[in-house]
Formats: C-alpha cells, sequence, structure tokens
C-alpha cells in the first residue's frame, strides 16, 4: 500500500512539473515561446521584400515588441521607407526580455526541484521506517501526509507568479514606454500619438518607491516631447541603463524571496509531516511494549 502510495506520488509531480493548463504554467508561461519566435521574424526580414510581413511569415505576438514591429510595417507600407535602425534596437531588447525570462524559468525550475526533493527524502525516509520497524502504518495517515504536500506544492507556481508580479509588473510598463519613444522617435508621427501608444498616460499608477525618480524623469522627457516636439534619445538611452541596472536588484530580490518560499513551504508542509511520522510510529512502538 504504501509503495503504491509513493509511486503515485510520484507520478503526479512529474506530471505536475511537465503540465499545461490554465491555472498554473500558463499563469506563468514557461511553454511560451512566441518570443524567441518573434526573435527569428526579425532574424529573417527584409526590407526589400515587396510584401514586407508576408513573405517572412506570420508576425508572431509577443508583449509590446510586436505592436512596435506592426507599426513600424504599417508605416513603411503607407510612406515608404525603411526602419532597420528601429528593429535593430528592438531586436536588441528583446534578446534581454528573453534572457530575463530564462533566469525567471531557471530560478523558478531549481525551486521546483529542491521541493520534489524534499518531496522524494521524506516518503523515501517514511517508507525506509516503515520497512525496517516492520510496521504497516495507517492509511489514512499516509493519505493525509500526500494530500498536505500535495497542497504545499500546488500553492508554488502561485507564490511565485505573485512574486513576480510584485517584482517585475511595473517594471515592464517602463520598458514599454521607453522602447516605444525610442523605437518610433524618428518615425513620421504625432509626439501625441507616439506617447499613446506607449502608454506613458499610465506611469503615474505606479506606485514603488524605486521607481519613483525614474518614473518622474521619464513624465518630464514625455512632457517636453509633448509641449516641443523634440526628441530625448540621449535621455532615454540614459533612464534605460537606469531602469537594467534596477531590474537586476529586482532578479536579487526574487532570488531572495525564492528561498524565502522554500523555508516556508518545508516549514509548514514538509517539517510538520515528518514529524506527524514520527510522532505515529513512535507511538505505535511504546504501544508494542
Amino acid at each position: 500500500m504504501m509503495i503504491c502510495i509513493y509511486l503515485a506520488f510520484l507520478v503526479v509531480m512529474l506530471y505536475w512539473l511537465g503540465l499545461e493548463t490554465r491555472y498554473e504554467f500558463n499563469l506563468l508561461k514557461f511553454r511560451d515561446h512566441s518570443g524567441l519566435y518573434l526573435e527569428d521574424w526579425l532574424k529573417r526580414f527584409n526590407w526589400d521584400r515587396s510584401t514586407l510581413s508576408q513573405d517572412c511569415g506570420e508576425l508572431p505576438h509577443y508583449k509590446f515588441y510586436t505592436e512596435i514591429v506592426e507599426i513600424l510595417l504599417s508605416l513603411a507600407r503607407k510612406m515608404g521607407g525603411r526602419y532597420q535602425e528601429p528593429l535593430l534596437f528592438l531586436r536588441q531588447g528583446l534578446q534581454a526580455d528573453l534572457q530575463s525570462e530564462k533566469k525567471i524559468k531557471e530560478l523558478y525550475l531549481g525551486t521546483t526541484l529542491q521541493i520534489g526533493l524534499m518531496v522524494m527524502i521524506t516518503w523515501g525516509f517514511i517508507l525506509g521506517a516503515s520497512f525496517l520497524v516492520e510496521m504497516k502504518m495507517k492509511s489514512v495517515l499516509l493519505l493525509g501526509i500526500l494530500i498536505w504536500q500535495l497542497i504545499g506544492v500546488s500553492s508554488l507556481p502561485w507564490i511565485i507568479r505573485y512574486c513576480r508580479k510584485i517584482l517585475f509588473q511595473d517594471i515592464g510598463k517602463l520598458w514599454k514606454v521607453l522602447f516605444v519613444l525610442k523605437s518610433l522617435s524618428k518615425v513620421p508621427l504625432s509626439r501625441t500619438e507616439i506617447l499613446k501608444i506607449s502608454g506613458a498616460g499610465d506611469l503615474e499608477k505606479i506606485t514603488q518607491k524605486n521607481l519613483g525618480p525614474l518614473v518622474e524623469k521619464l513624465l518630464f522627457i514625455c512632457q517636453k516631447s509633448r509641449e516641443q516636439g523634440i526628441n530625448s534619445d540621449e535621455e532615454l538611452s540614459a533612464l534605460m541603463k537606469e531602469l537594467r541596472f534596477i531590474e537586476n536588484w529586482h532578479f536579487e530580490l526574487f532570488e531572495k524571496r525564492l528561498v524565502t518560499v522554500k523555508l516556508c513551504l518545508m516549514a509548514f508542509f514538509f517539517l510538520p509531516s515528518y514529524l506527524a511520522f514520527i510522532f505515529n510510529l513512535l507511538g505505535d512502538l511504546l504501544a508494542l511494549m
């Protein structure tokens, strides 16, 4: 009975790790390869082709990058011209974004494997101890431990998604504004329209304190661009470097929070399961004496 429960638990763990459901892995978007497809599309794109987007295949949709590419292609079809420099700049930003997503994925998978190792150690001890003392454990207890640990493991994607949202959501908004302003700075569009596309109106909703000074600088640039109709490429580049520094710092915070999450899961879900088995085993042994 215990061996069957242990094998069933392993099967559930493996299935959970590879599962793509709308409730967990779709929220983390670990199987979303649209960013890689868009990067490949930009690599193969050639301005000399008459139909522009059609000859390179369907344009993949990834965050705000696709929106900027579509604007550049639309302007090229309507007014002519080439926007190779904005596309190259956009591709560089896309590569940096993909590297960031890869870091988050690696941190998540590392955390998941460590939690899985805790599960295997716990059940290895339970099965080994039961075999050594030659005692049949209560099925209700084993089932309770299994369900309790499954609850802890299943909560991991939601906790990680919440931490990611808190640390990176506002940073993503800033990246969109900066990339749109930088990529479309030399296209024949009005400053008001570019600011609308960038979502600069939502900057005041950003509440993270460490992003406050950067938001103030960006709002000033947007106001100056709207009123005077000028480009601020150098100032935007400086803000992007500053934001990249803040983003790297947030990655360090994210990693530290994952360590805290692992400790909390171990203390709340795995250690009590281990102690419950120990106390039950000792109780049964004392009853036989």
